[in-house]
């Protein structure tokens, strides 16, 4: 529990909308196993999507931890204010945050979504959460928390939305951990995370069981890093990185003519590009200069590869005058080292 002292604090009584009195409702029975794990969600917080949140109906205050305040871009850490005044922990002692910062978070599910500017106070402490919710944050997004459901409900314009905690319970099943540490052959592969089956990671049959079994599980305890589904890629921030394609504007913009597909296909397509869309890496444009059509690449096991005909907008790109590594440099600069490994990009060029 984590509390401020307020002086003469008197909250605004405000009149709410109509979207933001709509019921919200638990079912009765949830599951076999209860649990006592705390809720944590995964949030958006300015423009970067953080994990480890824990939801904290004890805490007064909204808490930022320094480690992670850190890793913000520096626009945002540049908003950080001094403190107005201490804070107190469950044992009464009290001590001064770094500052106090100002961040937009958004909650969602699917296209539910809400948005609210969120008072953090920063502090320099050790946690294995990047971030606690409060009771403030609950006041502001409407929400409502329960552990025994593992999950939190919070009003939007569209409907009320449901947040799940990051390790949630199968209904009717009993429970077992997000990420499996123990490893699943399968095909020569083993399975990392239970969740995402498919995703299977293949690793030498030549390591010895030992060296295997820490893989594993340094993989396991790590899985939160890699990109399990496409609301996962949080791309980089644009105050970090920007590409803007060098096209040659001498050069007349090519707007290619739709392709028809066969309606499997054509279900595919609307599908991975509705996935894209709603983890917000693609978005409707209207009035084009470019239009590329997409273009479906059989896998090996025969499963589908969406990608996009850009060989007119190549053409229009000056090539880079510095040619690739050569491979055998490369392979000759493992030498000394006992493992090597592969990182796919999810999605490939996304």
């Amino acid at each position: 529990m984590v509390q401020m002292w307020h002086v003469g604090h008197v909250r605004k009584v405000e009149v709410l909308e109509e979207w933001e009195c709509a019921p919200i409702t638990f079912p009765a029975f949830w599951r076999v196993c209860p649990t006592d794990l705390p809720v944590t969600i995964t949030a958006t917080v300015g423009r970067c999507k953080v994990s480890r949140i824990y939801v904290d109906m004890g805490s007064a205050v909204d808490v930022l931890y320094e480690h992670y305040f850190l890793q913000l871009p520096l626009d945002v850490q540049d908003k950080l204010k001094p403190p107005l005044r201490p804070v107190a922990g469950f044992t009464g002692k009290t001590t001064w945050p770094l500052g106090r910062v100002s961040i937009d978070v958004t909650l969602e599910e699917n296209r539910k979504r809400r948005t609210v500017a969120l008072n953090f106070v920063v502090v320099r402490s050790q946690s294995k959460y990047n971030i606690i919710m409060g009771r403030e944050a609950l006041c502001e997004f409407g929400a409502i928390v329960s552990t025994v459901h593992d999950l939190m409900k919070f009003p939007t314009l569209l409907g009320v939305a449901t947040v799940f905690s990051d390790r949630v319970p199968i209904v009717g099943q009993v429970e077992q951990p997000l990420h499996q540490t123990a490893p699943i052959e399968q095909g020569g592969s083993v399975i990392i995370n239970h969740s995402f089956p498919e995703k299977a990671i293949q690793i030498e049959h030549t390591l010895s069981d030992a060296t295997k079994s820490a893989l594993c599980e340094l993989l396991a305890n790590n899985a939160d890093v890699f990109a399990w589904q496409e609301s996962d890629m949080t791309g980089v921030p644009r105050t970090i990185a920007e590409h803007r394609l060098n096209a040659n504007p001498s050069m007349t913009p090519v707007r290619q003519k739709k392709r028809g597909m066969a309606p499997e296909r054509s279900a595919f397509l609307r599908n991975e590009v509705e996935k894209l869309v709603q983890a917000d890496i693609l978005q409707e444009v209207k009035y084009q200069t470019w239009v590329a059509n997409p273009v479906l690449v059989k896998k090996a096991n025969g499963s589908w590869w969406m990608c996009v005909d850009f060989k007119h907008i190549n053409k229009a790109c000056p090539k880079d005058n510095y040619p690739l590594p050569e491979i055998d440099w490369k392979v000759e600069s493992l030498a000394g080292f006992r493992f090597k490994c592969f990182l796919d990009v999810y999605k490939g060029y996304h």
